[in-house]
């Protein structure tokens, strides 16, 4: 079930719980990072603390799973079949989805558009507004299907994007001190 709530101050210090169990199980990930809505100040979001990770070789984490299934997580080979760099990883805790691990060879740009994504909303209040607008509507909508909940804020995750690019470009092209 698909459940918007509004933000909770707890989720930082989730993460960083998340983030040690992590380091220890992936000792070869090059950044750990809190992505998504739980990472986005005052951001309404599915309870579900998002995580990214780097590392070198995505089939060296495929190769040793145990550390992470001790964990809790499990593998999904088949979440993102279309991108041989990116690993997805689900744990439930008591019954309810928790985390989502998502694991990215270096070279992705989606680590780096996670990023960018993620900074534009916590600057601008009007666009994670927005975001949340089009989540609630996903969710109420779509409450039974993650696809469908996905598939339906669709339309304004790719406009937000952009303008998280244009945004990054503009703030990439000042020069310091502007």
């Amino acid at each position: 079930m698909v459940e918007i709530v509004p933000y909770d101050p707890a989720w930082p210090q989730r993460f960083t719980v998340e983030q040690g169990l992590l380091s220890e199980a992936l000792p070869a990930a090059l950044g750990i990072e809190h992505i998504g809505s739980t990472s986005i100040p005052g951001c309404a979001a599915k309870p579900i603390i998002d995580i990214q990770v780097a590392v070198a070789e995505v089939g060296a984490v495929v190769a040793h799973l145990r550390p992470l299934e001790q964990l809790g997580y499990v593998y999904r080979p088949l979440a993102f079949p279309e991108d041989g760099d990116h690993l997805f990883f689900a744990k439930d805790t008591a019954g309810k989805r928790t985390h989502h691990l998502h694991v990215f060879r270096v070279t992705s740009p989606v680590p780096e558009a996670n990023r960018v994504f993620r900074a534009y909303l916590a600057a601008n209040p009007d666009a994670a507004r927005r975001y949340e607008a089009a989540k609630r509507r996903a969710a109420e909508r779509c409450r039974h299907s993650r696809a469908q909940y996905g598939a339906a804020k669709e339309e304004v995750m790719t406009q937000l994007s952009a303008e998280a690019r244009r945004w990054s470009e503009s703030a990439g092209q000042q020069s310091p001190g502007e």
